[in-house]
């Protein structure tokens, strides 16, 4: 073996975690790396577009009280906890292609909705001295 290339192999090897990226993308991260040259490819952008939208979902519906919003949450909670499916656009194989660790996020995910479960949820204060609000009585004639 050539002395250069074992001395390579220790210097690439001997990084230490100075190397290691954090387990969690971040939206921005997650964003930049949509317009990134390497991701031109319009199947990736097409993969991506998919995640994106179910977690969008994920987040946006996960609470909801419309019956809609529950069926759309519902759909998406099941195709992200479903681990037996391997079709072209399912998490796990979109994860795969996409290079991300499909349990990681999904345990992500998750533990997001338990954290935020336990929130109290704010109620909005109705202004009802607005006059947009005011319903006005008319005195029956009769």
């Amino acid at each position: 073996m050539d002395s250069n290339t074992s001395v390579r192999d220790e210097r690439r090897f001997d990084r230490g975690i100075d190397g290691l990226e954090p387990d969690h993308v971040t939206p921005g991260q997650f964003a930049g790396m949509l317009r990134s040259a390497t991701w031109r490819n319009g199947e990736h952008r097409l993969i991506a577009a998919v995640l994106q939208d179910a977690v969008e979902t994920f987040h946006k519906c996960a609470f909801a009280r419309m019956p809609q919003r529950r069926e759309q949450f519902a759909e998406v909670h099941r195709w992200i906890i479903d681990q037996d499916d391997h079709s072209l656009f399912a998490f796990t194989t979109i994860c795969e292609i996409l290079d991300l660790d499909a349990n990681c996020l999904r345990e992500a995910l998750l533990l997001w909705l338990e954290q935020n479960r336990k929130r109290p949820v704010s109620i909005g204060a109705r202004f009802l001295d607005d006059p947009r609000r005011r319903v006005d009585r008319i005195a029956a004639t009769g």
